[in-house]
């Protein structure tokens, strides 16, 4: 059986200590990204299965009412803890939503017949440690090759999800939608409030999008979020301006919550897939928080399906940018 080693410190334990297969992958899932670094799920291991329970004291009211970003998110856990669960040395069992009464039950995993991980299952796990979210615009000069592209298409096709990357006649449709949805959004205090609240978190807290991971306001193809004044912003953006950049929607056939935890699993694959390819992935997520902008997107899909965030896709910079803070163990996971 394979052992794990968190050598990212981002998801070292302080003091949780993992005993089994599964309290190991519920450890590595809190490596998962989310929106605005909210982290909004629990995990409870206990005789035999870990619950993924989705925790709506973190749900971001005004931005995301729905939860549908937030049950997203979770989705991205769960499939982080399928990956570090087969690198563990087990074929992952999950049960997704069992209990139509407690819908915040997302899924129940469970530590099926050992199995030895494949070199792409070792693969598949290193990339999902070194992920991180590279908010600094595309270099000017190198462009992603079009089978890389479809092979993240692949990845989310393989769980149930679709990726439509844009033709070159759509994107000024996307930055007309991202600009409307940018200016709602600045007009709303609800929303204000929320990215005040996870923009300025407590030192040492383990949450939140922080200074040093945001870049200045500066001419790009897409308009991005303001998180922070251009002051506070502690990332330098670089040379690039995301010309070579492209741009995608992820989306799915139906709109449920089911839809949602599904979506989340394909776009942890894609991200995996992306990290192992040098490709940098940063969502775009205002342009499906208001409705008249995801309406937009849907329509740039001819209306055969539902978006569930848009993406910028590019090659990766040479220099990551630093990781996110991570909640601890003792805070995420019950046993």
């Amino acid at each position: 059986m394979a052992a794990i080693n968190f050598s990212d410190r981002a998801i070292r334990s302080r003091g949780y200590s993992a005993d089994s297969p599964l309290g190991r992958a519920a450890l590595a899932a809190l490596r998962a990204p989310s929106l605005l670094n909210t982290q909004p799920w629990r995990w409870r291991v206990h005789d035999g299965s870990a619950e993924l329970w989705a925790d709506r004291s973190r749900q971001l009211t005004s931005i995301d009412p729905d939860g549908r970003l937030l049950i997203l998110s979770c989705g991205i856990a769960l499939h982080h803890a399928m990956v570090a669960l087969t690198i563990i040395g087990h074929r992952p069992q999950v049960d997704v939503r069992p209990d139509a009464t407690t819908p915040d039950l997302l899924a129940v995993v469970r530590a099926g017949a050992e199995q030895r991980p494949s070199f792409a299952d070792q693969r598949a796990f290193q990339a999902m440690l070194a992920r991180r979210t590279d908010r600094r615009p595309a270099p000017r000069d190198v462009c992603i090759p079009a089978y890389r592209l479809q092979q993240l298409r692949d990845a989310a096709e393989r769980h149930g999800a679709h990726l439509h990357l844009l033709p070159h006649e759509q994107v000024p449709v996307l930055i007309v939608a991202a600009t409307h949805a940018a200016a709602i959004e600045t007009a709303d205090p609800g929303v204000r409030g929320d990215l005040a609240r996870w923009t300025h978190r407590p030192t040492g807290g383990g949450d939140g999008v922080t200074a040093s991971s945001v870049v200045p306001q500066i001419p790009r193809r897409v308009p991005q979020r303001e998180f922070l004044p251009n002051d506070d912003a502690g990332l330098d953006a670089g040379e690039g301006n995301d010309q070579t950049a492209n741009y995608a929607i992820l989306f799915s056939d139906g709109d449920e919550p089911a839809d949602w935890l599904a979506a989340g699993q394909a776009l942890s694959a894609l991200l995996i897939a992306a990290t192992e390819h040098r490709i940098s992935v940063n969502p775009i997520s205002n342009v499906v928080e208001v409705e008249p902008t995801r309406a937009t997107l849907a329509g740039l899909l001819s209306q055969l399906g539902h978006p569930m965030i848009a993406l910028r896709l590019s090659v990766a910079a040479a220099t990551p940018p630093p990781p996110e803070p991570r909640r601890s163990p003792e805070e995420m996971i019950e046993s």
